[in-house]
C-alpha cells in the first residue's frame, strides 16, 4: 500500500511543534502519518532516520540501491513530524470547481487508515479518521481535481 505524500507545503510548520515519532515502516518527507494514538495528524518533516533511496543514473543501465537519505540524528523508524502547518494532498472528491480558492476552507478532511496507515484522504467522514481541514491560500487554484492545501490537525 502506498504512503499518502504531501506535493507541497502552503503555510509553514512550527518548529516548537514538531516532535520525534516511532512509525512502523521507514517513511519519506511529506508523508501523512497519525500517531500511535491513531488520532493526532502529522506530517514527515524528513525523511526518517532509516530511509534509503535507489540512484537510477540515466547515463548507467545499473541502479544504486539503499542510499542512506535518512533524517540526521534519528534512528532506524524515528520520524521528525510536524504537528501543524499546511500542506498540499490529493484529497478524493475535491475537484478545481469547487475548490478554487478559499471556497472549501474549514471543510474537514478525514484519513482513510487501514493497518495504522494512512490510505487516502478524503471529504467523507463515514469510518475515517479526522486528520486536517481545507486551507487553501486566498489565490490558490489546485493544479488538478483531487488536489487541496490541508491544514493538519483535527
Amino acid at each position: 500500500m502506498a504512503d499518502v505524500i504531501s506535493t507541497g507545503e502552503a503555510f509553514s510548520s512550527t518548529d516548537a511543534k514538531r516532535e520525534v515519532w516511532k512509525v512502523a515502516t521507514e517513511v519519506a518527507v511529506g508523508t501523512a502519518l497519525l500517531g500511535l494514538d491513531l488520532k493526532t495528524a502529522g506530517v514527515a518533516y524528513v525523511n526518517s532516520g532509516g530511509h534509503t533511496r535507489t540512484d537510477a543514473n540515466s547515463a548507467n543501465p545499473a541502479s544504486i540501491t539503499g542510499i542512506p537519505d535518512g533524517g540526521v540524528g534519528l534512528d532506524a523508524l524515528q520520524v521528525t513530524v510536524a504537528t501543524d502547518g499546511t500542506y498540499e494532498f490529493a484529497v478524493a472528491t475535491v475537484t478545481i470547481a469547487n475548490s478554487v480558492g478559499l471556497a472549501l476552507n474549514g471543510t474537514p478532511v478525514y484519513a482513510i487508515v487501514s493497518s495504522g496507515r494512512i490510505t487516502g484522504l478524503t471529504l467523507v467522514s463515514t469510518s475515517n479518521t479526522l486528520w486536517g481541514y481545507i486551507n487553501n491560500p486566498q489565490d490558490y487554484t489546485p493544479p488538478a481535481d483531487g488536489v487541496a492545501c490541508v491544514r493538519i490537525g483535527g
